[in-house]
């Protein structure tokens, strides 16, 4: 393997984040409010409510379900979203039929939407550019095949009297635009956000919208603090009981510099009065360097955390309007030290409590990342799978931009994605503590268990995990091009497990070989997940976010358990062998 490691200025991405964060960083749950599709006053003749839609990927094969929840649209008029919103964030889920093209409109911007699946070129076609100009492209195609949900998150700021800015563009959970400056352009509404349909089918659903106002919410009084002196870091408040106390003092606001001059080693507390306009949901923020909490009300509402600079901390509570006391304990630790304090409600950008000397700029720290050039890329590493770290990966880069990882104590395939492949900066960045490998590109997330049970019945309920008595792994071999296949024991069975691209560069098919005694108590559960359509003969969307495909004359059987359904079927090893192929698509 010679991966090329790609070193970016990291540090700016990170200013970037210091200052993205404190006027975007919201909940997208909460902070959102639920567009009625079904409810859109004049919508146009072309666009239709519908409760349910089913797209073939391989041709125009469309069906639609009566009903509300959602709206499909074909060419003609452009449907009207929201009006007067200038300053907007905007969330939904987007799905294409095979070759459709769309734009979404914010004011004079077009943001282009088109079915781009497989192709490795970014142009003016690719979905996330902006309309009108030959450079200001996606800085990856992140977008899935057509029939499939995928998830747009734009941040948007109207131009007013200078030039309209596009925050952030998250398409897929890749962030393909970031600070992009708009040129003016003419036509269009300000503050109308509309999408029309070029070609093709285009569903909608899930549309979520923030307007943004730019105010203060809030102000801190009665501040005080404490400071003390301590032999090391400080990594929570109940050390300063037994710590010297070296000051304490009334201040104007609340800043770390009164620290200044003061022992390298110490802990701080302030105390005070938070002081909110209205009452609302409130989000609360702490960006540090070195450990931090934070009460209101006397109640926790940020838990003791050690962070670096450029990082936050954030929390939401109900507040009425009026005083609440907070106290705000920091603590210095081996990061470069700075304190800020943020607070946002629903309809505003973050508003800093602090002032700017208080927060320093984070060092720049570049990203590292893995491509493969002509072979695939193959690396061991830590890998988040929801909020558990899973300690013994493996992970495949292919040349042709698809990519996945595979849990080696489960024989789980944990995770599929296409484009760029990995973000190891965590595991060669000075010490590399977390040890975690991120993927780069679009992800489809899987299932955490292995395909395969030794079950008495096809009732019983899917094994959560294997012990070791059950499965280990025992190697594995490279093939010519440099794919790896793993090498497992199953009881009396000996398994292997090869992943490989198809040619198109649009899915990857799945070998698992068996060899060992005849069984009849083998199966293999291809799919699982809340829903399960079959498409066409041998093709079942899975929750709407990724395809499996298998050969048309197999018959899985479809059961429901715990609230999830699973595609199942019988694995029977006769002859001394058996072999279990299918195909994902995303």
């Amino acid at each position: 393997m010679n991966p090329i490691l790609r070193w970016f200025n990291r540090g700016t991405a990170l200013l970037l984040l210091a200052g993205a964060l404190p006027v975007w960083g919201q909940s997208v749950d909460e902070s959102l409010t639920l567009l009625p599709t079904d409810r859109l006053p004049s919508l146009p003749a072309n666009w239709k409510p519908a409760a349910g839609i089913q797209v073939n990927p391989f041709r125009a094969d469309i069906k639609t379900k009566a009903g509300s929840g959602l709206l499909v649209g074909t060419p003609g008029q452009p449907v009207t979203l929201l009006t007067n919103a200038n300053d907007v964030r905007l969330v939904m889920d987007v799905m294409l039929s095979p070759g459709a093209e769309a734009t979404l409109s914010l004011g004079s911007t077009g943001i282009r939407l088109a079915d781009n699946w497989g192709k490795s070129e970014i142009n003016t076609m690719t979905s996330g550019a902006i309309e009108g100009s030959a450079t200001l492209l996606p800085l990856q195609n992140a977008g899935k095949a057509p029939g499939l949900w995928q998830q747009l998150e734009v941040l948007f700021q109207g131009g007013g009297k200078g030039p309209a800015t596009l925050e952030k563009l998250i398409l897929n959970g890749v962030v393909v635009h970031e600070s992009l400056v708009l040129p003016k352009r003419s036509g269009g509404t300000d503050g109308t956000v509309s999408l029309r349909v070029k070609t093709g089918t285009v569903a909608v659903r899930n549309v979520g919208y923030q307007l943004i106002t730019d105010r203060p919410v809030a102000k801190l009084t009665n501040l005080r603090y404490k400071l003390y002196e301590n032999k090391t870091e400080t990594v929570s408040q109940a050390e300063l009981a037994n710590l010297k106390l070296v000051k304490e003092d009334t201040i104007s606001a609340l800043t770390y510099e009164v620290s200044f001059g003061q022992p390298r080693w110490h802990g701080i507390v302030y105390t005070g009065d938070l002081v909110v306009d209205k009452t609302a949901m409130y989000t609360v923020a702490l960006q540090q360097g070195g450990f931090a909490s934070l009460q209101i009300d006397g109640k926790e509402v940020i838990a003791n955390q050690r962070l670096d600079l450029g990082y936050m901390n954030t929390a939401k509570l109900n507040l009425t309007a009026g005083k609440h006391p907070f106290t705000l304990f920091f603590g210095r630790s081996w990061p470069r030290p700075g304190l800020g304090f943020f607070i946002s409600a629903p309809d505003t950008k973050f508003q800093a409590l602090h002032p700017r000397a208080s927060l320093p700029e984070p060092d720049p720290v570049g990203e590292i990342a893995v491509e493969p050039t002509t072979k695939p890329a193959v690396i061991r590493s830590f890998v988040m799978y929801g909020p558990k770290k899973k300690t013994h990966c493996i992970s495949v880069g292919s040349p042709s931009g698809l990519n996945y990882t595979i849990d080696l104590n489960q024989g789980a395939l944990l995770q599929v994605w296409r484009g760029q492949f990995a973000d190891v900066t965590d595991m060669w960045y000075e010490r590399g503590e977390p040890q975690l490998l991120k993927p780069l590109g679009t992800l489809a997330v899987l299932s955490a268990q292995n395909p395969l049970a030794l079950m008495a019945n096809s009732g019983q309920f899917w094994p959560d995990s294997l012990s070791d008595n059950e499965l280990k792994y025992k190697g594995l071999s490279m093939d010519k091009q440099g794919y790896p296949t793993l090498q497992y024991r199953m009881k009396d069975l000996d398994l292997t497990d090869a992943v490989l691209p198809d040619a198109d560069s649009k899915s990857f098919t799945r070998t698992l070989t068996l060899k060992g005694p005849e069984t009849e108590a083998l199966y293999c559960r291809l799919a699982v997940g809340s829903s399960l359509e079959e498409v066409t003969k041998g093709l079942y969307s899975v929750d709407g976010k990724y395809y499996i495909r298998i050969d048309s004359r197999l018959k899985p059987t479809t059961r429901s358990n715990s609230g999830r359904q699973e595609l199942v079927m019988p694995v029977n090893v006769k002859e001394g062998s058996a072999t279990i192929q299918y195909t994902l698509l995303w």
